[in-house]
């Protein structure tokens, strides 16, 4: 019988039985691959249909840890039985080493692991646990295969976690494309969910992610699994940030801080991202609000005398559209001369900032590094409007007492009302302008 071909598309996996140009779910061009099928009609299976109150009544779902409490509470409380996370990350970032850490926790308990590692051999995966000091390894099984048809064959009740590292490099023969292709990818990941799904076994499926630092493989694949988590941080810090963007045994967002030492992930119940010592012109504190965490950032600011007709904007870790408002904002209301000079913007630690409470916080490091007057101990709270206003954010007491326990008493913030402590009031980047340096407008 003559095989049947579809085309996909590579960003979102839209399925049509005609090549097309442009994506109609997505809007992008040229993402059209062709896949072949299998013509053969699938088996009925028998419908069974359950009443929710009984299984609510009946259900004893129970999480297992992964041997890092901070990790568990990112996800929720853990893992549960048949849940498939996608975990993706830059390239050295340390998602390898972060699987064969929970691999060995849960291995410590007797529980039996399948790791497939379809990226690198066995032996190279042992030399890894050798180096991270790995002793509990008994119950890690491994296999090098990357056909998923005959891998997830293995799996059954007997295992408590699968791994599969990494996700792009498994290939089955039937689909005739490339690993790492659409239809490559969404078929390792929809086989994995049944089977996982099947037997109550969760699953860790690592992931390459591209040059924007998305997940590599149809967008299709993150609404398939039950979690998605990214890895982040600089390969030259030693700082990781485990961020979770889907969770649905959990709330999205919480993130969970490691640090990368010679024996591997270490997790960091207290952490801050800024340097205690005297504070130069150019440095300002702040404190932002990831999931449920509060924890400080400093920002830095250079501004110095362009050579050049256009001048430079970079920015690393604070978003570049946001810079370009500020400098506009600030610039207008304190008539400073920016569009001669370049700008660039570094939150330290390699954290990248979403939170728009850093906003003053940016804006105050920009006029202290263009005055060449330090701050001081002091940190920044805000939200920056574009008629240089600066509006109050939210959870703004959690913010004070993250602040105040690692010692800063003085908080430059919109608002005072009904809060304790050396709380400045500023209500606009004048304000601001005139705390910092005495600019008169």
């Amino acid at each position: 019988m003559k095989e049947k071909s579809s085309f996909v598309c590579s960003n979102c996996g839209y399925k049509s039985p005609k090549w097309f140009g442009k994506c109609p779910q997505c809007g992008l061009w040229d993402t059209a691959v062709e896949q072949m099928e299998n013509s053969s009609k699938p088996k009925i299976r028998e419908t069974k249909v359950l009443s929710l109150e009984e299984i609510a009544k009946t259900s004893n779902v129970s999480r297992s840890s992964t041997g890092f409490s901070e990790l568990d509470t990112a996800l929720g409380g853990g893992l549960i039985p048949g849940q498939v996370l996608l975990l993706g990350g830059e390239p050295g970032v340390g998602k390898s080493t972060l699987a064969l850490q929970i691999c060995n926790f849960f291995s410590s308990l007797g529980k039996k692991v399948l790791y497939i590692t379809a990226e690198e051999s066995p032996e190279q995966v042992a030399l890894r646990a050798q180096r991270l000091g790995a002793k509990n390894i008994g119950k890690v099984m491994i296999t090098a295969e990357n056909d998923p048809d005959v891998v997830l064959q293995l799996v059954d009740s007997s295992f408590s976690l699968l791994v599969i590292d990494s996700l792009q490099t498994m290939y089955s023969p039937e689909l005739g494309l490339y690993a790492g292709s659409v239809a490559q990818v969404r078929y390792t990941v929809e086989r994995t969910i049944e089977r996982c799904k099947t037997f109550g076994v969760p699953a860790i499926l690592i992931a390459h992610v591209t040059k924007s630092g998305e997940i590599a493989g149809p967008k299709l694949i993150e609404h398939l699994v039950d979690t998605v988590v990214y890895f982040e941080g600089e390969q030259l810090t030693e700082l990781r940030i485990l961020r979770t963007v889907k969770n649905r045994f959990g709330p999205s967002g919480e993130i969970a801080v490691f640090e990368m030492t010679e024996n591997g992930l270490k997790q960091l119940e207290t952490f801050g991202f800024f340097d205690r010592v005297e504070q130069l012109s150019g440095n300002s504190l702040s404190c932002v609000i990831e999931g449920s965490r509060a924890f400080v950032v400093q920002v830095q600011a250079l501004v110095s005398k362009t050579r050049s007709s256009v001048p430079k904007r970079i920015s690393s870790g604070y978003d570049l559209t946001r810079l370009y408002l500020i400098i506009a904002v600030v610039s207008k209301q304190l008539n400073f001369p920016f569009e001669w000079h370049d700008v660039y913007v570094n939150v330290l630690g390699g954290l990248r900032i979403t939170d728009t409470a850093v906003d003053a916080a940016v804006a105050g490091a920009l006029i202290s590094s263009y005055l060449d007057i330090p701050i001081g101990d002091v940190a920044l709270l805000g939200e920056l409007s574009l008629d240089g206003r600066i509006k109050s954010v939210s959870r703004l007491q959690t913010r004070i007492e993250a602040l105040k326990k690692i010692g800063i008493e003085k908080i430059l913030s919109p608002t005072s009302f009904n809060l304790k402590g050396n709380i400045i009031e500023i209500k606009t980047v004048k304000d601001l302008g005139k705390i910092i340096g005495g600019v008169q407008i």
